[in-house]
């Protein structure tokens, strides 16, 4: 029988792992996420191993308490990619356009011709390919935002760049999927769909970046807002840019990102940025970075096999090269282009998305599912250290 935790023991032993896996960061000099992901990853192993469970975390979760923790887990990435909106060098990131935009398109353009070739190699059909490569184009924003900020890398030239890269590649990401299902699906190229997804995307940065940032300028001018109205403010603005992201069809975190960027410009900026990083950095984003970790199928490792190592080779080779190439083109040095590449490896949102939508339409079977989970979960752990090696190693030599 199922030992069932309710929510609130379920939300002691996430933070109390999340204060571990700090510690254990700080004692193996990594950041402060390598840690949390980990200790929850190894929670979850845990308690498979002794036969708590069968499979994960799900099975000694009540429905109500899995869908609440990760309710809180979502609440906090939004936070995390708002403050890193709010902490962001805006000149510096209008100045940078068309450097990120030359690191995307050259981190999507490789990371999905190597992946469609790898599958093509394995013997597999043209359709289940595309899917793969697909799969591969998308980076998870948080797990770099989380990074410069901890090293207070976010408002240089570098960490500029990287984020304008991670949001730019995103939203290609979410326009490749959204393409690819409707083909497979609908069997034809929903050409209206697909346009009114871009017009809505740049009408939402364009008036957000403009009469956004404008309005949020005046009325910073104009009132003066307590301590908890601002932070109340801060939280109305992050999850009205959220949903209208969602509406449009990019994901919530990219509204959360482009809220953060809005109020920055504001005298608004530097006191919500305090506030939030204290809720967001002592509860709810260390809640969805031990949560991640806990999400991870570690049996996946056991269930697929050579594919599965190779597209997880392709997946780094494919970002690390490509967005590092593009970096280069774009000015900067060859540490600080190889550190863009790292940080654009890790996967985690849009692929656990496509993931669940090819299974539910039975483009994929469980085997390429499982391979792609494998991807995930080592991109996304291997990258912390290897970021945070690379850009500690660039912070000192220009501090030298």
């Amino acid at each position: 029988m199922a030992l069932e935790l309710t929510f609130v023991p379920a939300l002691l032993a996430i933070l109390v792992i999340a204060g571990l896996g700090r510690l254990l960061s700080k004692g193996l000099r990594q950041p402060a996420i390598f840690g949390e992901l980990l200790l929850g990853m190894i929670f979850v192993s845990f308690i498979i191993l002794t036969g708590v469970a069968e499979t994960g975390i799900s099975d000694i979760l009540t429905d109500s308490a899995e869908t609440g923790i990760s309710d809180m887990a979502s609440i906090g990435i939004l936070l995390l990619l708002f403050s890193t909106g709010l902490g962001l060098n805006f000149e510096e990131f209008k100045r940078l356009e068309v450097a990120s935009s030359i690191v995307a398109v050259s981190g999507v353009i490789l990371p999905f011709v190597l992946g469609y070739l790898a599958a093509i190699f394995f013997g597999f059909s043209h359709l289940i390919a595309v899917f793969v490569g697909v799969a591969l184009v998308a980076t998870s924003i948080g797990v770099g935002a989380s990074i410069l900020t901890e090293l207070r890398m976010l408002r240089t030239r570098l960490g500029t760049l990287i984020m304008g890269a991670a949001v730019i590649d995103d939203v290609i990401a979410v326009v490749m999927m959204s393409i690819f299902i409707s083909v497979v699906v609908m069997e034809v190229i929903p050409l209206i769909e697909i346009s009114l997804l871009i017009l809505f995307t740049v009408l939402f940065f364009l008036v957000s970046l403009t009469l956004g940032i404008d309005l949020f300028r005046k009325l910073s001018e104009k009132f003066t807002i307590g301590r908890e109205s601002l932070l109340l403010l801060g939280l109305v603005i992050i999850l009205t840019f959220s949903l209208i992201a969602e509406e449009i069809g990019l994901a919530m975190i990219i509204g959360a990102f482009v809220a953060g960027l809005v109020v920055g410009q504001s005298h608004f900026a530097r006191r919500l940025r305090e506030h939030v990083s204290l809720i967001g950095g002592s509860f709810f984003i260390p809640i969805f970075f031990v949560w991640m970790g806990m999400k991870f199928d570690v049996s996946a490792f056991t269930s697929v096999g050579l594919f599965a190592g190779v597209l997880v080779i392709v997946a780094i080779i494919g970002k690390v090269v490509g967005c590092s190439l593009g970096a280069k083109a774009s000015k900067f040095s060859g540490r600080e282009s190889f550190a863009v590449g790292i940080a654009m490896m890790p996967r985690a949102g849009v692929e656990l998305i496509l993931i669940k939508l090819g299974l539910d339409h039975g483009i994929i079977g469980a085997d390429i599912a499982s391979a792609i989970l494998v991807m995930v979960i080592i991109t996304t752990f291997i990258t912390p250290p290897s970021l945070w090696k690379a850009l500690r190693m660039i912070k000192s030599n220009k501090e030298v």
